[in-house]
């Protein structure tokens, strides 16, 4: 399976990747992978182990040539965000990935790929096991749970890791090197609910929107992608003529990807069902010409049902969680004022459902500016509570300050150049990267982050670009034998 990528340049890389896309690696489900990644250290390192928390951690020494050079920590993680089409049959606990080449990129078949961040985790596994290599101290973390909670960066011990340079191999523009990154925090939203009995007079549906690009609520934030909860909810606002009433909705289901698709089951009044139909075909034209220029496949479409529900929510509850989900910001909030382009402040509207009698809503705010955020955060807060909702704050991480005098990034500039024949963008990232809880607990690091042109991130469409591939690799290779003098030198 996947042999369609071995023949791809370089081949130990697309070799390890391959071996990747074989384990299944969902975050929270990473064990098969990290025991993979153990048992590859034993064997091409001269230490391997799992840390207390489950990251992957390898060493190597550095040869003889090369013993007066600075240490250097490459850093990846080996958890995927598990996204299908709706029409696929696949089981991300259980199931490998399967692999698609189709001009110059690897994809996968209807599910997302995995590339983030499987191509750092590969390129750590090839210069690890590059015996001809020649180059410093190396050092490897590979940790877990990066997409769904920071897990391994939070529990990282504070003095596990031995090195001076971090290499962070997590982005996707490959002639961009990030410098920082923007931090994040969490908002759980819970609203309480109350039912009715549902009685004769209605007919129900079931209300779906899909087909939307979705992606990654850090780094396509600001591209106005469609957010499928905001348009389910937005159809139900602009239907009020119809009284219809919510039996359930769901949509979304990761805190960093843009909902792709949300559906619900409502009652409309049968005697009204035949100017409904046609509003939400209207609808559905109307979304299609704000989109379609640069996301024309999402569709809002109905189903009619066969039998009545017993419950739906009261006139009062559905009046409060309409007004409140569509209420809560959701895209760009502010852009930098430092950094021309740069999303300074966000929040993605991320997951809605109802469960156990409330309305459970997930919304995933990030900025780079703290004062910013704390003022977001309480601008929710106080939508939330108006609403008569109630609201939490969890999973904050820092956010990553640029250091413009480092040593590392003059180094990969001027490599760069030299191979390239162009000067690199040198910026920050809207995203969250680990970087920022790295550096929390080892401040002296020098850091940088870099990586091959991925594309839509976070979705069944994810793929990689062969050559920028090889780009990224060969620039790996030259950072590695140029890595900076102990002492401060440039070599």
């Amino acid at each position: 399976m996947n042999e369609n990528i071995l023949s791809l340049e370089p081949k130990a890389l697309w070799k390890n990747f391959r071996d990747l896309t074989l384990i299944p690696r969902p975050s929270k489900h990473e064990k098969k992978v990290t025991d993979f990644l153990l048992d590859f250290g034993k064997k091409h390192c001269d230490e391997a182990f799992i840390d207390n928390v489950g990251n992957v951690v390898f060493r190597k020494k550095s040869t003889i040539s090369m013993a007066n050079r600075k240490g250097i920590l490459l850093q990846a993680h080996c958890d995927m965000v598990p996204q299908k089409d709706d029409n696929k049959v696949h089981n991300f606990e259980t199931d490998p990935i399967e692999t698609i080449v189709t001009d110059g990129f690897v994809m996968a078949n209807k599910t997302t790929l995995g590339a983030d961040d499987g191509m750092g985790v590969a390129a750590i596994m090839t210069i690890m096991q590059d015996e001809n290599l020649q180059h410093g101290p190396l050092e490897a973390l590979i940790t877990i749970d990066e997409e769904t909670g920071l897990t391994g960066a939070f529990g990282l011990e504070p003095n596990l890791l031995k090195s001076d340079v971090l290499l962070n191999l997590d982005s996707e523009e490959d002639n961009i090197f990030y410098i920082g990154c923007a931090g994040g925090i969490t908002a759980n939203i819970e609203a309480n609910l109350t039912f009715e009995d549902v009685y004769d007079g209605f007919t129900p549906y079931i209300i779906n929107v899909d087909g939307f690009l979705g992606g990654h609520s850090g780094s396509d934030i600001h591209k106005n992608r469609p957010n499928a909860i905001k348009i389910l909810f937005r159809l139900f606002m602009e239907a009020e003529n119809f009284d219809i009433k919510i039996c359930n909705f769901e949509g979304g289901s990761l805190s960093n990807a843009i909902p792709r698709s949300c559906k619900a089951q409502i009652l409309v009044d049968s005697s009204k069902i035949s100017e409904f139909e046609s509003f939400v075909t209207n609808f559905n034209k109307t979304i299609y010409r704000e989109y379609s220029n640069f996301d024309p496949n999402g569709k809002i479409s109905f189903i009619k049902q066969d039998s009545l529900p017993s419950k739906c929510l009261s006139d009062d509850s559905s009046k409060r969680i309409i007004f409140l989900v569509n209420s809560i910001v959701s895209g760009v909030f502010t852009m930098s004022a430092d950094i021309p382009g740069l999303v300074e402040t966000s929040n993605n509207l991320a997951i809605v459902k109802i469960e156990n009698s409330k309305a459970l809503i997930t919304t995933l705010l990030r900025s780079s500016v703290d004062s910013q955020s704390k003022y977001l955060c309480n601008i929710i807060k106080c939508q939330v509570e108006y609403c008569g909702a109630k609201i939490s704050f969890s999973g904050e991480y820092p956010g990553w300050k640029p250091n413009t005098q480092s040593e590392i990034m003059e180094i990969m500039k001027s490599i760069y150049k030299e191979n390239f024949g162009e000067e690199p963008i040198i910026t920050a990232i809207h995203a969250g990267l680990e970087c920022g809880l790295i550096l929390g607990k080892y401040p002296k690091l020098d850091v940088i982050s870099f990586g091959p042109n991925l594309f839509n991130v976070h979705t069944p469409t994810e793929k990689v670009e062969i050559k920028s591939v090889q780009k990224i690799m060969k620039l790996l290779y030259e950072v590695i034998k140029n890595a900076p003098f102990k002492g401060g030198l440039i070599a």
